[in-house]
């Protein structure tokens, strides 16, 4: 059985994710990717030219070291990624208001699903990664909740 925490599959992860980022186009002709900061593994990841200090295959990437997810954001599931975005890609996963919204979304799902993750919002401008052995507890907490009418 693969183990989802190892720095290899979260490594995987975060470079499928920018790989596919940097390759889409949003509707202004601009990459989804740009905005975009993804932190694991005690790491930031994000596309830059001007700061690169690492090349996947021809996309220039900063990677800056000591970043601990805790320190930044409230909601996320410990030991994995989170993507921040302060960018198009917010609309297209969280306002899901733009042409392509769909397509983007379902593939995105698809890569967090390829590592053994779905993801879930923590607010409207990031999103983290859960494993999805806990999709099925999340839902049921969910549904247990009752609010007073």
């Amino acid at each position: 059985m693969k183990n989802i925490y190892s720095n290899s599959n979260l490594k995987s992860l975060v470079f499928d994710l920018i790989k596919y980022l940097y390759k889409t186009k949003d509707y202004y002709d601009e990459r989804l990717s740009n905005g975009v900061v993804i932190y694991s593994m005690n790491k930031t990841y994000e596309v830059s030219l001007e700061r690169c200090n690492y090349n996947l295959g021809n996309i220039p990437i900063f990677i800056e070291e000591n970043m601990k997810i805790e320190d930044y954001f409230e909601y996320y599931y410990p030991n994995t990624l989170v993507l921040s975005m302060d960018s198009r890609l917010c609309e297209y996963l969280y306002y899901y208001d733009v042409p392509d919204c769909e397509k983007v979304a379902d593939k995105i799902s698809k890569i967090f699903n390829k590592h053994g993750f779905y993801y879930d919002f923590g607010s409207n401008w990031y999103l983290y990664a859960v494993p999805l052995s806990k999709k099925n507890l999340f839902k049921t907490l969910n549904e247990e909740v009752k609010y007073d009418e």
